[in-house]
């Protein structure tokens, strides 16, 4: 696939993304003792985020968990499309300098 079409496919992927969320959903687990027993509680969850250069922290009910992962998973996507169709035009750039210079100039 040529880099122009390569970078289309990109821009297609990058549109059908319809959630995003910023920062990273973690699971966490307590244990306590119960009747002598260490019984495990949870899953909680935990949604953090930098916002103006603050770290942001908030818990997340379990029935929000799952479309807030899709939200956040879908952000991490579209970083990484975003990452590559950089790189891509970046090189599709140098590509066409490097050409340039190579002609000579009409007299």
């Amino acid at each position: 696939m040529n880099q122009e079409a390569r970078r289309r496919e990109i821009l297609k992927k990058m549109a059908r993304i319809d959630r995003m969320e910023r920062g990273q959903l973690t699971e966490e687990y307590r244990e306590r003792y119960r009747d002598g027993e260490l019984v495990r509680l949870g899953p909680y969850y935990k949604h953090q985020c930098w916002e103006d250069g603050r770290n942001l922290s908030r818990r997340v009910p379990a029935t929000e968990a799952p479309k807030l992962g899709k939200a956040v998973e879908g952000y991490h996507q579209f970083e990484s499309l975003a990452k590559e169709y950089a790189e891509i035009t970046i090189e599709m750039t140098r590509q066409a300098e490097t050409h340039e210079s190579k002609k000579k100039p009409r007299s």
